[in-house]
């Protein structure tokens, strides 16, 4: 399974979930973010590849289906409701990640 997971700038939480369910073998993951800053920018191509694509905010998926109008992503596009106030790899922030995407992971 694709998993790909977006944030603002790419730095913090995405890249976070991206180093938590990287090392299963079971899914291949990808972050990106959608700031014109963020390392690794959202693309139509990306969103494609994808079979779950995690924002962590609503604004996310705002930017997200205005942007890229003509992707289906009505089945597979997943707020976590995350807000931006972790920094990477922090504790409190794995476990609410694995809190919201687990669950949402299960066959």
């Amino acid at each position: 399974m694709n998993l790909l997971f977006i944030c603002t700038i790419n730095r913090m939480r995405s890249c976070t979930a991206e180093t938590v369910y990287g090392t299963n073998p079971a899914f291949k993951v990808k972050s990106a973010g959608i700031a014109p800053t963020a390392p690794n920018q959202i693309t139509p191509e990306l969103l494609r590849w994808a079979d779950k694509v995690f924002v962590m905010e609503n604004l996310h998926r705002a930017f997200i289906t205005e942007k890229f109008p003509d992707i289906d992503l009505a089945r597979k596009l997943i707020v976590l409701g995350i807000p931006d106030f972790y920094y990477y790899m922090e504790p409190e922030l794995i476990d609410l990640i694995k809190a919201r995407v687990d669950p949402l992971l299960a066959p």
